[in-house]
């Protein structure tokens, strides 16, 4: 019984998805473009979580087809972030979306051609990995799956960093710059501290992400759902449905413009 119960949750998250990719077939149009795009990162020293600052130049391609920009949903690392922060006068509101989303509502609509700079924080716990006396951290930004991005760069606060991939220097953070990005192009951060360099780790919890990762099932439909991807790339639909989708066994998630979650 727990078989046919398990076939049958894949037939039709299957079919689910198929229909996803069918649908999304008209939201193929270059709707936006990110122009630049900077992540500055500051580690807490007592339990480890990071305050993330995001600063985004977003560019308007076409204002036709879904009509003008007012408002977007980016991702965050995981459900468990707070206090989102508008930092900009541009910004009517900024609220947590369906858990692991950031709302942004502009104080203005933005049509072809218009730019808008916006920049907003978060505070981000639980995002770390603890092992062999090491806190590990791989972070990887919010990539965008509908747009291209010119200029991505991330900047770590360096005070207390063990290891890290990163090859530039700059005051006192390390930097991550990648250009002319690809739709769903990423770029990870790795950094790798002591364990005695923070001062209270709390326990590290266990999101919805991780829980899905580690769970014999769904780590079959995942697989499922990556050859179903690769099939379709292959038809011509390519690319994450839904702007999210699994890197080194963390979650990136992308964004929404004028679309529904």
């Amino acid at each position: 019984m727990k078989k046919k119960y398990i076939l049958f949750t894949l037939i039709a998250l299957l079919f689910f998805i198929l229909i996803l990719n069918i649908n999304t077939k008209t939201y193929a149009a270059d709707l936006d473009e990110i122009v630049n795009y900077i992540v500055t990162v500051e580690p807490r020293t007592n339990d480890g979580s990071l305050d993330i600052t995001y600063e985004i130049t977003w560019k308007v391609l076409d204002s036709t087809t879904e009509g003008p920009l007012e408002w977007v949903k980016i991702g965050t690392p995981n459900s468990y972030f707070d206090t989102p922060t508008a930092l900009s006068k541009n910004i009517k509101s900024i609220s947590k979306y369906s858990g692991s989303l950031v709302r942004i509502v502009f104080t203005k609509k933005y049509y072809e051609g218009e730019e808008v700079t916006f920049k907003y924080s978060i505070h981000q716990p639980y995002i770390y990995k603890v092992s062999w006396g090491k806190c590990n951290y791989e972070f990887t930004p919010a990539w965008f799956t509908d747009a291209k991005v010119d200029n991505l760069t991330i900047k770590w606060n360096k005070d207390k960093v063990k290891s890290h991939n990163s090859k530039i220097t700059e005051d006192n953070y390390l930097i991550w710059n990648k250009t002319n990005m690809a739709k769903g192009e990423k770029l990870t951060a790795k950094v790798k501290y002591d364990k005695s360099a923070f001062s209270a780790l709390t326990s590290q919890k266990k999101s919805s992400d991780d829980i899905l990762s580690s769970n014999g099932i769904f780590a079959l439909i995942f697989f499922v759902i990556i050859f179903i991807s690769i099939v379709t790339s292959i038809a011509g639909r390519g690319g994450y449905y839904g702007h999210r989708g699994f890197y080194g066994g963390y979650y990136g998630r992308g964004y929404y413009r004028r679309l529904c979650t």
